[in-house]
């Protein structure tokens, strides 16, 4: 077999420590009839584990030279898809139609594009029971951060609001071939939440949240009156309502107290829309 280069432009580094990849693999596979559509498999390291135990894995592979020695490495595996495929560009939403079933989705992502895969994948999440992503250990961190927090953010309320996100493993940088410059989490999004969030809209919340944290060192209300077209004496009134303190930061502000927020919003520009007519 020739011996695979690693193309540093895919982001490409591979997860080569057994006895992570065996938990990784534990906490992927509870189920035996389970789902596994696999993101950048590379040569296989942890795909050989989830093969073993689950009923069925799709390997999408971008890296022609990866998907050869995918084919090479497991040639009698029934059980075992494999895609030559970017992630980004695959119709996921319809190839999970097709199955009718719930699916989970892991791997051990590029550190360059997480964020575009974390929301492909929540974009889907009706057809997912969970996710298991390897990710850069601050990233992580920034997923599961709560309020309060110097880290937390936009992506800690996107990634809470959809999912219950919790760091199941600690890998460290040596465990990963080539080694990168950081370490790395093993992180869970459970699309099955236990305390779902209402919003009104979507949209609405979202752009709160966002105002708030594209400036994060100034108080809340000045960007959200500035992006909302509010008054200070409005805005106040808002804050008030759902007990947000004037002086708060984005930083401060529960994803609850986001959604109530933008639930009052709503009804407020629903009120005013309906006066006008």
């Amino acid at each position: 077999m020739d011996k695979f280069k690693y193309k540093k432009h895919l982001g490409q580094h591979f997860l080569h420590n057994t006895a992570k990849l065996n938990q990784i693999s534990n906490f992927i596979c509870k189920e035996k009839d389970c789902l596994i559509i696999e993101i950048g498999p590379g040569k296989g390291a942890l795909t050989e584990y989830l093969v073993k135990k689950a009923k069925m894995v799709v390997a999408i592979e971008i890296d022609k030279d990866a998907v050869n020695k995918l084919q090479e490495r497991f040639p009698d595996a029934n059980n075992l898809k494999i895609i030559n495929c970017d992630f980004l560009k695959f119709n996921l939403k319809n190839y999970l139609k097709d199955l009718n079933r719930k699916v989970i989705i892991a791997g051990n992502i590029p550190y360059y594009i997480t964020a575009p895969i974390i929301e492909k994948i929540i974009e889907v999440r009706e057809f997912l029971d969970k996710a298991y992503l390897t990710v850069q250990k601050e990233v992580a961190e920034r997923i599961v951060a709560k309020e309060g927090s110097k880290i937390y953010s936009s992506l800690s309320v996107y990634c809470q609001f959809y999912a219950d996100v919790k760091i199941l493993l600690n890998i460290d940088r040596e465990s990963f071939f080539p080694v990168p410059d950081v370490d790395s989490c093993f992180v869970e999004f459970d699309f099955n939440k236990k305390n779902k969030i209402y919003v009104i809209d979507e949209e609405i919340f979202f752009k709160i949240v966002h105002c708030g944290f594209a400036h994060r060192r100034k108080m809340f209300i000045n960007n959200f009156k500035k992006t909302f077209d509010l008054s200070q004496k409005e805005a106040f009134d808002l804050l008030k309502k759902v007990k947000i303190e004037e002086h708060a930061r984005a930083e401060d502000i529960s994803i609850l107290k986001f959604a109530e927020l933008s639930n009052v919003l709503y009804n407020l520009k629903k009120k005013l829309l309906f006066n006008e007519n």
